[in-house]
């Protein structure tokens, strides 16, 4: 009977481990991107405005993109990200790694000082405004679950981008799933298109969900 209380007593403890762990990983991770989205606001609030580097346009349609110097390092604020649809209002950094992804949704960024493969391409890196592909991704579980809801994303629905050299707005188009390993969304686009990209489906990282929009209003 001795052995039977010390080994209910052990796992009572070990119930209560998992589930302050699990506590932490769903509710604690929140905690820390949201100081970091706090931190990131003030950051990108007292940045100068850029002026616009003019593209052309394409029926009726304006291009333009951030000075050809912008080069944003790593955990940088880059844009403001605001999905009205699934009420997503976050700051999207430079950079797809382990500590950017915990300060919020990360722009995929071009192979350069501070930013190596795989998480870079070796294609010129797109921003918000260009014709091209921006890539956005960002957690769909902890961390602030920026993407929570991206699955109830559907033609029509608006991205709204707010950065220091324009506004813009995109339209959702589809979404996909496919292997966690594929490359298809690095290749380049003639399209301006912004992608998400994030875990699917939540609490796992079995494959990946893909949600695609194209820019439909540019505003400097």
């Amino acid at each position: 009977m001795r052995f039977l209380h010390i080994l209910g007593k052990f796992l009572i403890s070990v119930g209560v481990g998992i589930l302050l762990f699990v506590g932490w990983t769903l509710k604690g991770t929140d905690l820390y991107t949201n100081g970091q989205q706090d931190r990131l606001a003030d950051e990108f609030a007292s940045s100068p405005t850029l002026i616009p580097d003019e593209q052309g346009d394409g029926g009726g349609l304006r291009f333009v993109g951030p000075p050809k110097n912008f080069a944003p390092g790593p955990g940088d604020p880059v844009f403001r990200l605001v999905i009205p649809a699934i009420d997503t209002d976050h700051f999207v950094v430079e950079g797809v790694d382990v500590e950017e992804l915990r300060k919020g949704p990360g722009h995929y960024p071009q192979c350069r000082p501070g930013f190596e493969g795989p998480l870079c391409t070796e294609f010129e890196e797109v921003f918000p405004g260009e014709r091209g592909r921006v890539i956005v991704s960002g957690h769909r579980t902890t961390y602030a679950a920026p993407f929570w809801g991206v699955n109830k994303l559907k033609p029509g629905d608006e991205i709204r981008v707010m950065s220091k050299w324009g506004r813009f707005t995109y339209e959702v188009t589809r979404q996909e799933v496919v292997s966690p390993d594929s490359l298809a969304i690095t290749v380049p686009s003639r399209k301006a298109e912004l992608v998400l990209t994030t875990c699917n489906p939540r609490f796992s990282a079995s494959e990946r969900l893909i949600i695609y929009s194209e820019l439909v209003e540019t505003v400097t």
